[in-house]
């Protein structure tokens, strides 16, 4: 597994930018599983290195609140490191934004972001799910081939729908370093596995 390393600064122990970092972990780990060294801002902007002197800069209409649920969009800005004068504005799901009608949405974001000619990860991965009843009958799903950043935002859509909107209570997932994602939910029984695997797996 290629993930890229965790950015490198003083602010690793801070209360402020763990929250920020492990709150914004649905948005940031898909972004390093692209090969892309990425970090959170205390005053809220994820930022990712695109390795050609770009970073993409990632928040909502305002800074990114300490809570992600309060989170209405978000807003996407390539701009140069050194002069974040020059910049490109890519997506904008805010309400007011060109792409409000698709929310909080990270698929469509990503989608936008795999557009970027820039050097990222040339792995293809697959989100899937296998759903189990009490009485052994199977169901499998799959999103097929995707880039490995959109793969992996799949799968924590996939992971915060089974627990928003099917009731599914969040038992188990595969520690960051020991692996592509794989989270197991259960409800009344029913046994839901969500994974990312190769596509040549």
């Amino acid at each position: 597994m290629t993930i890229a390393a965790l950015p490198d600064h003083n602010n690793l122990t801070d209360p402020l930018w763990l929250k920020l970092f492990h709150g914004y972990r649905h948005v940031i780990t898909p972004l390093r599983h692209n090969g892309w060294t990425t970090d959170v801002d205390l005053d809220g902007r994820i930022r990712a290195n695109l390795g050609d002197g770009t970073e993409l800069v990632i928040a909502g209409a305002h800074e990114l609140p300490v809570d992600p649920s309060e989170v209405n969009g978000w807003t996407v800005v390539r701009q140069g490191i050194e002069n974040p004068d020059v910049h490109t504005a890519l997506y904008d799901s805010t309400p007011d934004g060109a792409q409000s009608h698709h929310g909080t949405s990270l698929i469509p974001m990503f989608a936008r972001i795999d557009e970027l000619d820039v050097p990222k990860s040339t792995k293809r991965l697959i989100a899937s799910a296998t759903h189990t009843a009490p009485y052994g009958a199977n169901h499998n799903q799959s999103a097929g081939i995707e880039t490995p950043g959109t793969a992996v935002a799949r799968f924590f859509e996939w992971s915060r729908r089974m627990v928003a909107e099917e009731g599914y209570r969040h038992v188990w997932q595969r520690p960051e370093p020991e692996g592509y994602p794989l989270a197991l939910f259960e409800r009344v029984g029913h046994i839901t596995t969500v994974r990312v695997t190769r596509s040549d797996d």
